[in-house]
């Protein structure tokens, strides 16, 4: 998958988020689930509780693309969540190294 730009966002935040879930648009935030995923750098400016290129932690964490906020339907169906996002670090993450590989068979 390579790299990509995705929100970080804890438990509580990942729920949050589900609900503005809908039958139009959703968001099912993925856990960051290799064991040594290392830390993010914040590029969102406007993120509520993060510097601009302060760290952020990923383990324990889970992650949706942020190409969500720039996505139609979710500008259409879901404003708040986009709204919310957006207060939320989003780092550049290599999909390698915050998910486990599947199994190989």
């Amino acid at each position: 998958m390579g790299i990509q730009n995705f929100f970080v966002l804890n438990d509580a935040q990942r729920t949050t988020a589900m609900a503005w879930n809908s039958e139009d648009v959703a968001i099912m935030p993925r856990a960051v689930d290799n064991s040594t995923p290392g830390v993010g750098i914040n590029l969102n400016d406007n993120a509520a509780d993060y510097d601009p290129a302060e760290p952020v932690t990923l383990t324990g964490a889970f992650v949706a693309p942020k190409a969500i906020v720039d996505d139609q339907e979710y500008q259409t169906y879901a404003p708040a969540m986009i709204t919310f996002l957006l207060t939320l670090p989003w780092c550049s993450l290599e999909t390698e190294t915050i998910f486990t590989p599947p199994p190989a068979y």
